[in-house]
């Protein structure tokens, strides 16, 4: 096939199930073109799809029937390949297996010239490293982006400067970590994506009060509350977590005015009852509850 369809454009990694039905959708043309690279493609995407799912077992056996059939006339499918059984692995827990398999799918992508499965494997990488060699990946990954002319790959960057900025503030390194969450801010406006700017302007915000600027970070998350009200955006339970960290150490006598609403807003969310059950314990007390 000579202009295969765009088969990254089917994901919604919100729901592996839904993309997984369109990938299967893709796969009879792929086979009556003989097109066995894009076959092979779309089977990593659908081991993808598997182990979002957390179904290990099966992308792993997907992994397993792919691999005989990798050859040297399909390298971006054996790149993917060694991409997604490391995803798989990762999100399994074993971070040694997965990073081996980043490492070598980085040096494949460098020398097939597969720049955005480069950046890819790099930032998988930072993933599963430990801390301190995260920044390290990520820079990696940033340089790539940054001197590429290509959209698709220089669409990696609000991701990568999000991540080196929050692996620098866990290192302390708030002013570097500062300057990564800024690009990230200027990406989304140049771009209109006002809520991840949204994002982008809260992280800055946590940066202040991590260097004790508790008067600028009630600044910049009271203007934020002002302007996500006027987008009409839903109210976010974790800006009302700054405000109160903030007005804790202000002494400000609504502090538990806004502990109350982070409590009530992030209170429903499962992940952070199953994984933060002592963060939600705090907000509730300081709630005053």
């Amino acid at each position: 096939m000579d202009n295969p369809p765009d088969f990254m454009a089917q994901w919604d990694y919100q729901d592996p199930a839904a993309s997984a039905l369109r990938f299967h959708a893709l796969l009879p043309a792929a086979r009556a073109a003989a097109d066995l690279q894009l076959e092979l493609e779309l089977l990593t995407q659908l081991a993808r799809t598997h182990s979002l799912q957390r179904q290990f077992a099966q992308a792993h056996q997907l992994l397993d029937e792919i691999e005989p059939r990798l050859t040297d006339a399909t390298p971006r499918a054996r790149l993917r390949t060694l991409l997604e059984r490391g995803r798989t692995f990762n999100s399994a827990g074993d971070k040694a297996s997965a990073r081996t398999l980043f490492e070598q799918g980085w040096q494949l992508g460098l020398k097939l010239g597969e720049t955005g499965l480069a950046i890819d494997a790099a930032h998988m990488v930072a993933i599963a490293a430990p801390l301190e060699e995260q920044s390290r990946w990520h820079q990696l990954a940033m340089t790539l982006a940054e001197r590429s002319a290509d959209d698709k790959v220089r669409g990696w960057l609000p991701s990568l400067y999000n991540n080196q900025g929050w692996t620098l503030f866990e290192l302390g390194r708030f002013e570097e970590a500062r300057a990564c969450q800024q690009k990230c801010l200027a990406w989304h406006q140049q771009h209109s994506n006002q809520g991840k700017a949204f994002i982008a302007r809260w992280s800055l915000a946590r940066l202040s009060r991590a260097q004790g600027l508790h008067e600028q970070a009630m600044a910049e998350l009271s203007q934020l509350k002002a302007d996500m009200a006027e987008a009409s955006a839903p109210e976010d339970g974790y800006l009302f977590e700054e405000l109160g960290e903030n007005g804790l150490m202000l002494d400000d006598p609504a502090a538990p005015e806004y502990f109350a609403r982070a409590w009530f807003l992030l209170s429903r969310d499962g992940w952070l009852q199953a994984n933060e059950a002592e963060r939600l314990t705090r907000l509730k007390r300081l709630a005053k509850l």
